[in-house]
């Protein structure tokens, strides 16, 4: 039995708000979701399963039939899903008296309920949020029945306030595969039972890598029963970290010039989350609204320290205040050794506010 497991579509969300591209990022999840859909004709899977938060938040029902235009087009594929925590059914929601297409099923029960398919021997296990929050392990006391057929378990939670997931549990609970959604990145295991698919397209700056789906199939004979695993990535904008070393070289100009090669080779349509390292010119203040318009910069962090000649200052300032504060951080006079980062910055910022006052001719900050 093959099967198609995704989550976390979060139809209706806009990434990115306040910058210039929160639109396309829209349009990036519903891409997406067709992208899915089309894949899912090719994969001919017998059950696709959506483990919650297909919805960003209460869809209105022109939403809800866009997407079952969607899953009516799979058909006579199953579509299997339940409601996550931003989705979660209301009472009187259009979540909640919705008609889906035939081969679509909503387990929107708050207790655990089944629908099984004969053809393929297959009893799919679930409920749905009805609040944004379940703080209960809810899914640890569950177990599969034990026949014929395979067992799959469709759960959305993993972490305090999202129906803590104990994997153990899940692994000794005899269910052939435990299809999960609400962790927005890839996490499977075939000797666990599990995954979770990761969020189809990112939704915000944290969800780096790979976005994609997951495609299952459960074999058995007399004895044992197998799954097999495998995690296709869709074509996707990503974020992507871009790591910069500055130097006591390195000017606004250089900067914008690197942080453009590296955004030209990684894809002008993806998103940088730039952090910059190192020593910089002590004179020298980079203009974070100038070198963001090097390409969709989402994120700017400036971990560098201003340069100084530890060994010079020491000599210099034998004999006043700047070689005492330099001498309490560093006794011996070796900036290697302070490798706590905190502690590193903290000497650098104290040291540049005493040598931005101080005095050369009375020798006093």
């Amino acid at each position: 039995m093959k099967f198609i497991h995704t989550a976390d579509i979060h139809l209706g969300c806009q990434p990115d708000r306040g910058f210039p591209w929160s639109k396309e990022r829209s349009l990036d999840i519903l891409s997406a979701f067709r992208e899915f859909a089309d894949a899912c004709k090719k994969e001919r899977p017998d059950l696709v399963l959506i483990a919650g938060d297909l919805f960003h938040r209460q869809p209105a029902p022109v939403e809800l039939k866009e997407a079952d235009s969607l899953f009516a087009g799979l058909s006579p594929i199953p579509v299997v899903l339940i409601a996550g925590n931003h989705d979660c059914i209301r009472p009187g929601s259009s979540l909640a008296d919705f008609s889906w297409s035939p081969n679509v099923t909503l387990l929107s029960g708050k207790e655990p309920e089944t629908v099984s398919f004969t053809d393929i021997k297959t009893v799919v296990h679930g409920f749905s949020y009805h609040s944004r929050e379940i703080k209960a392990p809810l899914y640890d006391s569950l177990t599969a029945p034990k026949d014929e057929n395979f067992h799959i378990l469709l759960a959305h939670g993993g972490d305090e306030t999202h129906i803590p997931i104990d994997k153990k549990k899940l692994a000794g609970s005899g269910f052939s595969y435990t299809a999960l959604g609400h962790i927005h990145k890839p996490e499977f295991s075939e000797a666990g039972r599990y995954g979770f698919p990761g969020s189809l397209s990112p939704i915000d700056l944290t969800e780096t890598g790979s976005h994609g789906y997951l495609v299952g199939e459960l074999n058995r004979d007399e004895e044992t029963e197998a799954l097999k695993l495998r995690f296709v990535p869709l074509p996707s904008r990503s974020y992507i970290p871009c790591q910069v070393k500055v130097t006591e070289k390195t000017t606004n100009q250089t900067l914008f010039q690197t942080l453009g090669k590296f955004i030209k080779q990684y894809g002008a349509s993806n998103l940088y989350k730039v952090t910059l390292n190192g020593k910089r010119d002590p004179q020298l203040t980079f203009h974070e609204e100038y070198l963001r318009t090097a390409g969709r910069i989402i994120s700017f962090r400036d971990n560098t320290v201003p340069f100084y000649p530890i060994g010079r200052l020491l000599q210099n300032h034998q004999n006043d205040l700047i070689g005492d504060y330099i001498s309490v951080f560093l006794p011996d006079g070796k900036e290697g050794n302070l490798t706590d980062p905190v502690r590193l910055r903290a000497f650098y910022y104290g040291l540049d506010a005493l040598l931005s006052n101080f005095d050369t001719d009375t020798g006093e900050s």
